[in-house]
């Protein structure tokens, strides 16, 4: 059994629509069914290949860049993913979902009128009754930092209708009332798509989450581990584990489960990074570096690879890379306006104090406590 601190856990939510593709795409359902779950199981590479190869075959299918600029979105790569939403559109300007990937981009950016506009395009070309486009548009609605959740409800509603029996649809309405506070339905529409499908992990990993936020460790705990029983590949279920053993402070419990996330997300970027600032977060200071190194080789445009990268340097001695890196880090923040937090100040002023700039350690560390 776990017992857990009562520290606040911070996870958001990832959303998908994985398993509802009905009539919106002409592609073979297995196919992109395939697809679909590499980008749910956070495979984001091995979806962008599998995404790829399908546009090989059918290089005029709109929906395809659509789900392509999905995976894209899911791994933060906001350029890609506008990108692709406009090939879509370039390429098959009567399929409705890219529309929504471009709303969806305004949204995000906090443009609700210009998201709007789309959204409404998207849903009049669907004739109000594709499933996909209502989940799709509702998602953006309730994963956007300004949020329409009357909106968001609104378009749940008629997806219910049309396909109460659609554990997606409950999935995504369990999303909504938790954006809202409202555990007792979330909990209940997760419940519900359980219900529906029984192995549904999405589903399980939703609730288990939700008891994470209640502080209900254990049973959080326990959901996480019935969703990987039901799914050994669905790495996100190791994910939470992992994170909730480094709570519990079971450090060599948290990394196997941090491995095997990795392992099954098939080492890309975005896992490797996660990996990386877990290990950090662990005092795995060389692991750490080594991981961080790497992902320096892959992508030298992530500024947060420099942070952690100059933190774990400083930590192992290593004052004069230590000093480079926060440097380079500080450097490229004010070029892409990266909101700094207080430990940036603390540990570029550690690291000039190390190596004999005492007047601008003081000036840095005093920022620090501001």
């Amino acid at each position: 059994m776990i017992h857990l601190k009562k520290t606040k856990l911070v996870k958001g939510i990832t959303l998908a629509v994985g398993g509802i593709l009905l009539a919106a795409c002409a592609v073979q359902a297995q196919t992109i069914q395939e697809a679909l779950k590499f980008t749910d199981n956070e495979q984001f590479e091995t979806a962008t290949r599998a995404y790829k190869s399908l546009l090989k075959g059918q290089p005029n299918n709109g929906d395809i860049y659509f789900f392509l600029g999905e995976n894209y979105f899911k791994n933060d790569d906001v350029d890609s993913a506008s990108f692709y939403y406009k090939k879509g559109i370039e390429t098959s300007p009567n399929s409705p979902l890219n529309y929504i990937g471009q709303g969806k981009l305004f949204q995000f950016e906090g443009k609700t009128t210009e998201a709007k506009v789309q959204f409404d395009k998207a849903i009049t070309m669907g004739a109000g009754k594709n499933i996909v486009v209502l989940l799709k548009v509702a998602e953006a609605l309730i994963k956007a930092p300004q949020k329409d959740l009357d909106q968001a409800g609104k378009l749940l509603e008629i997806a219910t209708k049309l396909d109460p029996k659609n554990p997606e649809v409950y999935i995504l309405t369990g999303d909504m009332y938790l954006e809202k506070t409202d555990g007792n339905n979330a909990i209940a529409n997760y419940k519900k798509a359980q219900d529906l499908d029984k192995t549904s992990v999405k589903a399980i990993l939703r609730v288990g989450q939700l008891y994470g936020r209640a502080k209900n460790y254990t049973l959080a705990l326990d959901k996480y581990q019935d969703a990987a029983k039901i799914d050994s590949s669905f790495a996100p279920a190791y994910r939470e584990q992992g994170e909730l053993y480094y709570m519990a402070k079971q450090y060599e419990k948290a990394k196997t489960k941090y491995k095997r996330y990795l392992d099954l997300a098939g080492n890309n970027f975005s896992a490797k990074q996660r990996y990386a600032s877990f290990l950090f977060l662990n005092k795995d200071y060389k692991e750490s570096i080594a991981l961080f190194n790497e992902l320096q080789k892959q992508d030298t445009t992530k500024n947060f690879v420099n942070r952690l990268l100059a933190y774990s340097l400083y930590e192992t001695g290593d004052y004069p890379n230590g000093t480079a890196y926060i440097n380079r880090f500080f450097s490229r923040a004010s070029i892409e306006k990266t909101k700094l937090i207080a430990s940036d100040y603390e540990y570029r002023g550690k690291l000039f104090s190390k190596t004999g700039k005492d007047s601008l350690a003081i000036i840095d560390l005093e920022e620090a406590i501001k």
